[in-house]
């Protein structure tokens, strides 16, 4: 019994000490986040006149993600140079079949400017906030999302491989 009293009166204490560290754990984001979970890519696009694109989609336990667009060769480099490099940071939501990442920050470096360039941008104000639905199929991502071109939104389905 009076064990039991002093439960009795540990267990507004103890409880939600016990919710935060439980909170803690990696998979409180969302259970539908563990089939996204890992490092994604799409097909290395050509581009005109010169140069690739190729990316990076990575999602992690904690619900940070990761998006890198690279390009290649675009300033009269080798094919192998890096011109570009953006990474989008920010973290994901998932309800069913459906995802929205919320950016933190977007670091761009592009040669352009110059071997020490580096932009940060950190207000989205103005961003499309729209979802994105997927499907999984063994190691194949598929995404649709609507762009948005200068004069309307387009949807565009957009597949890529898990790397790991």
């Amino acid at each position: 019994m009076r064990l039991l009293a002093s439960l009795t009166r540990a267990l507004p204490v103890l409880l939600p000490l016990a919710v935060a560290v439980l909170g803690c754990g990696e998979d409180v984001v969302s259970p539908e986040l563990g089939g996204l979970l890992g490092i994604w890519s799409p097909p290395t696009q050509q581009l005109q006149p010169q140069g690739t694109m190729e990316g990076l989609f990575i999602v992690r336990a904690d619900g940070a993600t990761e998006d890198h667009v690279i390009a290649r060769g675009l300033y009269g480099q080798s094919a192998n140079e890096v011109s570009l490099q953006s990474i989008l940071y920010g973290h994901i939501g998932v309800n069913g079949n459906k995802f929205l990442i919320s950016p933190d920050s977007l670091v761009t470096h592009d040669e352009f400017y110059g071997p020490t360039h580096r932009e940060v941008q950190r207000d989205f104000r103005g961003w499309p906030r729209d979802s994105t639905t997927y499907e999984i199929h063994v190691n194949v991502l598929v995404l649709e999302f609507y762009t948005y071109p200068a004069d309307a939104p387009i949807l565009t389905r957009q597949t890529l491989t898990r790397v790991r």
